[in-house]
């Protein structure tokens, strides 16, 4: 049997920085690499059932959980079933991703979100918004699919006729669809108050984010006090704690709807970061980011084979690397390995 210290599941088989990243740090750690794209992914599943394979930790950005026969779904759960860990498991996965699940959530668990109406998939399309439904939505409003990525099936200027509804929902027959509030984020010295916030493992790294030109930059110490945006530390571990996943990004905006600044969760959980440079593509995340992104991901490998202890206690990364500890975060998520999947069972 052919063993693999790290997996990385990566649909596309081109060079880019976060991919050569994790290659170099996994030979620096002494780790084995397998690289899981879609010339090899029918063999690897192949292998993985039949036990010739086995991958110890595998970090997924590929798979599409809502999608019948998703081969590198099947890798995850092939790896998964055989021991392996997967960043991120499957199964929290799948929930965390369906925003008609993480709405509920986050509102359960007292954070702000848009006023959303959760359109169910067996629903006619001759859905109709009440009055007050309209009232409370606004116009224009956005409709998004629950478990779209990628701003894929996004309709951002609706209005609220029956076939508005019914052609956005043609992009997806099976899933759920969220009719939400548009936000109007307030202004802090000239920027949009949106942010990007990216969360892997004890980490926290929030960034402005212009949700019209995706446009990222990092947020210095400076920016962080002086606008008191640790809410958005605390929103991200909130988050966390729910769904809970270790690696995901999420979008989070400034408003005063109600006359004073609230933090609104726009898009709750991407588990799948992308890890596009900023140096190759003006809308991609900042080279630093995704250099430290892949670092961060080898080190928890080589934690965990190794069974070495990881530090659960999380830190702010802010730009030039400066750090900053904020109380009452909480722990961060498990990585949910065998032994601990096993114990819940035993619940």
């Amino acid at each position: 049997m052919k063993e693999y210290d790290f997996g990385l599941n990566w649909s596309v088989k081109t060079r880019e920085y976060f991919v050569d990243d994790l290659k170099d740090a996994c030979e620096k750690k002494g780790l084995s690499f397998l690289w899981i794209y879609d010339e090899s992914v029918k063999d690897v599943i192949k292998r993985l059932e039949t036990g010739a394979l086995k991958v110890r930790f595998l970090l997924d950005a590929a798979a599409s959980y809502n999608e019948d026969r998703d081969p590198y779904a099947r890798v995850c759960y092939a790896v998964k079933d055989a021991g392996g860990v997967i960043v991120n498991d499957p199964d929290r996965a799948r929930l965390a991703v369906d925003k008609s699940v993480m709405h509920y959530e986050l509102v359960n668990a007292g954070i702000h979100t848009p006023y959303s109406v959760i359109v169910r998939n067996w629903e006619p399309h001759s859905f109709k918004l009440t009055g007050k439904e309209k009232e409370e939505l606004g116009v224009p409003f956005v409709i998004k699919p629950a478990c779209g990525y990628g701003q894929q099936g996004v309709v951002r200027e609706a209005h609220g006729s029956i076939r508005e509804i019914a052609r956005a929902r043609n992009f997806d027959h099976g899933d759920n669809f969220l009719l939400q509030e548009k936000i109007n984020p307030i202004g802090l010295k000239g920027r949009r108050a949106w942010f990007r916030v990216f969360h892997i493992f004890d980490t926290i790294i929030p960034c402005w984010w212009d949700d019209r030109t995706s446009w990222y930059e990092h947020i210095s110490e400076e920016d962080f006090r002086n606008h008191r945006l640790s809410p958005l530390a605390k929103i991200v571990a909130r988050i966390a704690d729910i769904a809970p996943l270790v690696w995901f990004s999420t979008e989070i905006a400034i408003d005063k709807k109600f006359d004073q600044p609230r933090f609104v969760a726009i898009d709750y959980v991407n588990d799948q970061c992308d890890m596009t440079v900023q140096s190759q593509d003006k809308s991609g995340v900042p080279d630093s980011i995704v250099r430290f992104s892949a670092h961060c991901m080898v080190e928890a490998a080589y934690h965990l084979l190794h069974n070495k202890q990881r530090d659960r206690e999380y830190s702010v990364l802010l730009h030039h690397n400066k750090r900053v500890q904020l109380r009452g975060l909480g722990d961060t998520p498990e990585l949910l390995t065998p032994t601990e999947e096993n114990k819940q069972e035993q619940k």
